[in-house]
């Protein structure tokens, strides 16, 4: 008699090792809290981004009451590099400006 409760739990469970997103993905889909938020923010049929945004500019504004002016220059400051990557990203070409581009990119 073969024992095929652990042959069909292997296979139900997701195989996160051959998955084709990248291993950062991966590792902040493992945090606990954060990981399910991001992969609902990633998902274009949720209306998740939505509220994250939402959630984000509420924390700005919590920083801003809770230390004044300089908990709203932090948040600013540290979106400096953020920017950086996404203008230089946009020079070299590497973001598709019109969805008309994109299609001709696939």
């Amino acid at each position: 008699m073969t024992d095929t409760t652990a042959q069909s739990l292997t296979s139900s469970i997701p195989d996160k090792l051959t998955s084709d997103e990248p291993k950062f993905f991966q590792l902040v889909y493992a945090v606990p809290l954060i990981g399910s938020f991001f992969k609902e923010l990633l998902d274009p049929n949720s209306d998740a981004t939505l509220y994250f945004l939402l959630n984000v500019v509420l924390v700005w504004i919590f920083c801003g009451a809770f230390w004044g002016i300089q908990g709203v220059f932090a948040v600013a400051l540290c979106l400096v590099p953020i920017m950086f990557i996404v203008i230089f990203r946009i020079t070299l070409g590497k973001v598709p400006v019109s969805e008309a581009e994109d299609r001709k990119i696939n």
